[in-house]
């Protein structure tokens, strides 16, 4: 995969992330971006092991709370979901 297609499909995952935050776990649209921290939207380790779920079921692979509290932010876990071989 070339890197300008890697891009894309990263930046798409991300879009997939920030909306699943926005949707069903209420972070604020208007000031939610890709980079804003889950620590600074209130995000704790039990909210984040929901969002483990259900990207893990979203997205038919194994997603870790832990691996999602190192990534931090939404493009962080879509980095973690493109190792992982998730595609939107």
């Amino acid at each position: 995969m070339s890197s300008s297609v890697a891009t894309t499909a990263v930046t798409a995952l991300a879009d997939a992330v920030l909306a699943l935050l926005v949707d069903k776990y209420e972070a604020p649209a208007e000031t939610t971006t890709v980079d804003t921290e889950f620590e600074l939207l209130g995000f704790d380790s039990l909210i984040l092991v929901e969002v483990a779920v259900d990207l893990s079921r979203r997205f038919g692979i194994e997603v870790a709370d832990d691996e999602l509290q190192e990534a931090g932010t939404a493009a962080g876990a879509a980095e973690v979901l493109a190792a992982k071989g998730a595609v939107v």
